[in-house]
């Protein structure tokens, strides 16, 4: 991607300002909620016998989705003594721009922890509403439509490695009028069907998969997007994710993560964006992505963790486009979390991340970033 088409994207993601102290505050008063109620209800003679379900507010504030607040609905099932409980859940936000976001997935682990399979389904419609678009100084409006399934089968030939094979079927279309919508087109951003299917190989020695302290976890995946199988287009994406956590001490563990993703012949909704927190996925694209990012996870007391995060991301056609600042995005963030079932590694955590150009958010979420 040319300097020039990254700040056409850049542009893009330019939205209405928000209100996120109001967003940390609500974020933290219902953390705190939450935690009271959960730990009243696990004292007493019967705390041990934990009910498998979950249900945890869910809130972010970020400049494309507004400020945003949900539900999710879990469930915990342990198939066998030796594989990780499974979960399965459905969750629903709604902003104040008028944009919603519906999923459901799951999270299957069965035969001794042999076999792992994952599914996802989603539909959103998002709400923009820009101040200055494409820094031409005019207002405008457009409307994002996103319907997406997924699935993932993996088997373990071996202790700590996987393989196995995934598919990908999703639905994305920008709707505009007017001169927006010649721009949107004149770019090339208009849109996409996409159906892909791919090979995945894993490397998971972590000692809990969705709140590690130690361990590593590799993952190197692609997708090939096909014609022939209902895309829009042809064209290749290769993922790759590498992180490691080392606990430095009994209480302080250290999560460090390098992550990229890499497409070929892709049209410019195919594009790699950010993954980082504080920046929200698609306000800023180009061919291919890579970033570092750290997340220092301090024990304080009980179930309470204090977080702080940091990354850098590099969005390039070419490595040598990240040598110029303006490729570069960096982002740093600080929150608390708190375990809601220690057993399977669930947690709440709320963030508040910031990032450059006034790119910052809030979360109140049920994971950690990595």
């Amino acid at each position: 991607m040319t300097a020039s088409t990254s700040r056409t994207a850049d542009a893009l993601g330019r939205g209405v300002g928000q209100r996120q102290s109001v967003a940390a505050l609500a974020s933290l008063l219902c953390l705190l909620a939450v935690f009271t109620s959960h730990t009243t209800r696990s004292e007493g003679p019967n705390s041990r016998e934990r009910s498998p379900y979950v249900a945890v507010p869910l809130l972010s504030s970020s400049p494309k989705l507004d400020t945003s607040v949900g539900v999710l609905l879990g469930y915990l099932k342990s198939f066998d003594e030796a594989s990780p409980p499974s979960f399965f859940a459905v969750s629903g936000t709604y902003s104040a721009s008028e944009s919603h976001t519906l999923v459901a997935f799951g999270q299957t682990f069965f035969d001794q922890g042999r076999q792992r399979f994952n599914f996802a389904a989603s539909q959103g419609r998002v709400n923009n509403d820009y101040e200055n678009f494409l820094d031409s100084g005019m207002p405008a409006q457009t409307t994002d439509n996103i319907e997406a399934l997924a699935a993932r089968y993996l088997f373990s030939p071996a202790r700590y490695w996987y393989v196995g094979a995934q598919v990908l079927s999703s639905n994305y279309v920008i709707e505009s009028e007017g001169l927006v919508e010649q721009t949107l087109q004149d770019i090339g951003l208009t849109g996409l069907d996409s159906v892909g299917l791919g090979l995945v190989a894993q490397y998971d020695s972590r000692n809990n998969l969705r709140n590690a302290t130690q361990g590593k976890h590799f993952l190197l995946q692609n997708y090939g997007y096909r014609e022939a199988l209902g895309s829009s287009d042809d064209f290749d994406v290769v993922r790759a994710d590498l992180v490691s956590y080392s606990p430095v001490s009994e209480r302080f563990t250290l999560a460090t993560q390098v992550a990229g993703r890499w497409t070929r012949d892709a049209p410019v909704t195919g594009y790699s964006s950010i993954s980082l927190r504080g920046y929200v996925r698609g306000m800023y694209l180009a061919e291919n992505y890579t970033h570092l990012a750290i997340d220092n996870r301090i024990r304080l007391g009980g179930n309470w963790s204090a977080n702080a995060y940091g990354g850098l991301a590099c969005l390039y056609a070419s490595m040598s486009d990240c040598s110029g600042s303006s490729n570069l995005y960096p982002a740093v963030g600080v929150g608390l979390s708190y375990v809601l079932r220690p057993e399977a590694g669930i947690i709440l955590r709320a963030d508040a991340t910031f990032g450059k150009d006034d790119n910052r958010a809030f979360y109140l979420n049920l994971n950690q970033p990595f």
